[in-house]
């Protein structure tokens, strides 16, 4: 009982290493905004909606032509269609065999620390129940098992509680990159609407300055330069209406 006690404590020691070393990636993936893609073997990105489903591709174009498209929040290559499914908005990665699941590196950790997470509660589940079920054969006092029952049972609170901060911190993530990239496409719409403005006030100073350098010669030739400026101010509402829908 000794034997194996010792060797679900150094599984539970080994897992809790790779635990931690995989938490801080996931941290420094968030705080450095790093938005880059990963692969991830016998697994399926499942997202909101499906943008369009690329044929006779392979794992790295499926990486690039989801990297190069600005909906795409992850993609599935099929390893024996050779298709490429690129999907939209949030979404999880779900085990599946003879895929590859194309994921940001944020959704790639947190993955990694579900499962993990799991791996440890199993094995601190057995650890409880072997040290309850053989409690009489420990030559240790009753205190000292009290202690390590209490130990275990901190163990298993602190992996729930790290778990919800995970899900909090995918789901704030996920937020802000909804907010940057609502964010770039109000500055490209500003950037035209500029553009338009700067053509306007160019014109008008074109027709202002034609008006007064042929002030002197009015006659029938004049009445195009009323329906030009009409006709210009007609478009100017039409694209103004375009950009802000």
């Amino acid at each position: 009982m000794s034997s194996q006690m010792d060797t679900l404590s150094n599984q539970f020691n080994s897992l809790l290493s790779q635990y931690q070393e995989t938490y801080q990636d996931f941290i420094n993936t968030i705080t450095s905004g790093n938005n880059s893609l990963t692969s991830v073997a016998n697994s399926a990105y499942v997202g909101q909606s499906n943008i369009n489903t690329i044929q006779g591709s392979s794992v790295n174009n499926c990486l690039t032509s989801c990297s190069s498209n600005q909906s795409c929040s992850g993609a599935t290559f099929d390893n024996n269609l050779n298709t490429c499914t690129l999907s939209s908005g949030t979404g999880n990665i779900v085990n599946s065999n003879n895929q590859t699941a194309i994921v940001k590196q944020a959704l790639y950790y947190s993955n990694q620390l579900k499962q993990l997470n799991n791996q440890l509660t199993n094995i601190n589940n057995q650890m409880s129940g072997l040290a309850n079920s053989n409690m009489n054969s420990y030559s240790q006092t009753q205190q000292q098992n009290n202690q390590k029952a209490e130990i275990l049972n901190q163990n298993y609170q602190t992996l729930q509680q790290e778990r919800l901060e995970i899900d909090e911190m995918v789901r704030e993530y996920q937020t802000l990159n909804s907010a940057l990239e609502n964010g770039n496409i109000n500055v490209t719409s500003n950037y035209y609407r500029f553009i338009m403005y700067l053509l306007i006030a160019i014109f008008l100073v074109l027709m202002l300055l034609r008006i007064n350098l042929t002030g002197e010669q009015r006659g029938g030739g004049n009445g195009r330069t009323p329906m030009a400026l009409f006709i210009f101010l007609i478009m100017i509402i039409i694209f103004n209406a375009y950009l802000k829908n």
